[in-house]
């Protein structure tokens, strides 16, 4: 008789880590579910996580190494195969230079203990400076200035997404992505909560996002022209003294050299580069000065 059991696990997709429930009948995946008694995503789940069945049941999913050759692939064993991989990349460093050999990291590799542990030992023997992965194509302007401002690059700062009363958001669509960077599972609750306790949501999109059709208000930024929203929203917050240090203001400094930037960027000057009025702008900049907690956050 065919046994049922379900097993309850995170989901490794992303860092938003939700809690996932997997129904089983017998070794066969049935249905993946949010965990409701899971604390952190509360049953929040997304497309990835269910289609986590589809995947591990693939036919096509390689399970075993695999040679490619003149009449098609050939199974060969682990031994086998990672010794000629290791025959190969030496053969072709030797032969064109150490940067000849490319890496690539995706995702999930920071949820796998084997990756963790020995993927930058082998990328320091291979000594190549051909490295890729889901950080270089995704975050690495963010580590930057996280290395920049604060000393270290995963220094990065987390929006309190559950204790801001104003919310920008720049190029991102946290309800599809649940807020990257941000660790924030069941994230259109908790904006949803913001906007119940009184608060507002801004998004400056080119497109209406699905986030953005849930704010109280959408900027349809023409792309590319966030930088210029920015210094526009900086030199209206420094030009009308509305930028309040407070306790920071013993460990900032450069707020001078920051003023002196964004002075050739006044909302007039950006309006018609970004596509928003310069009212809208300086509208933005003042109702995210007079929040007692506000947020920018963008991708």
């Amino acid at each position: 008789m065919a046994e049922a059991r379900t097993h309850f696990r995170t989901c490794h997709l992303c860092e938003a880590m939700c809690g996932i429930a997997i129904d089983l009948q017998d070794d066969r995946i049935t249905a993946i579910r949010g965990d409701h008694d899971d604390p952190f995503s509360r049953g929040h789940i997304c497309p990835k996580a269910v289609a986590l069945q589809d995947v591990h049941h693939d036919p096509d999913r390689l399970r075993r190494p695999l040679r490619r050759t003149a009449a098609g692939w050939e199974e060969v064993g682990w031994e086998e195969a990672l010794s000629e991989a290791a025959q190969r990349l030496a053969a072709i460093q030797k032969a064109h230079g150490k940067n000849a050999v490319a890496v690539y990291q995706g995702n999930p590799v920071v949820h796998n203990h084997g990756a963790l542990l020995f993927g930058q030992v082998l990328l320091k023997s291979l000594g190549s400076r051909s490295r890729f992965s889901a950080t270089s194509v995704d975050q690495l302007p963010q580590m930057l200035a996280s290395l920049l401002m604060f000393g270290h690059q995963l220094l990065l700062p987390i929006p309190d997404i559950d204790r801001t009363d104003f919310r920008l958001i720049l190029g991102a669509n946290p309800l599809a992505s649940n807020g990257s960077l941000m660790t924030a599972p069941g994230v259109e609750k908790r904006l949803r909560a913001i906007q119940a306790r009184g608060g507002r949501i801004v998004v400056a999109d080119p497109r209406r996002s699905e986030t953005a059709a849930i704010a109280d208000r959408h900027l349809p930024i023409r792309p590319g022209a966030d930088a210029l929203l920015l210094a526009a929203l900086l030199h209206t917050l420094l030009e009308e003294r509305l930028a309040r240090a407070g306790r920071l203001s013993e460990f900032t400094d450069g707020l001078h050299v920051l003023a002196d930037a964004v002075k050739p960027f006044p909302a007039e000057a950006v309006a018609d580069p970004t596509g928003i009025p310069a009212t809208a702008i300086r509208e933005l900049a003042r109702d995210f000065a007079a929040a007692s907690t506000a947020v920018a956050y963008g991708r």
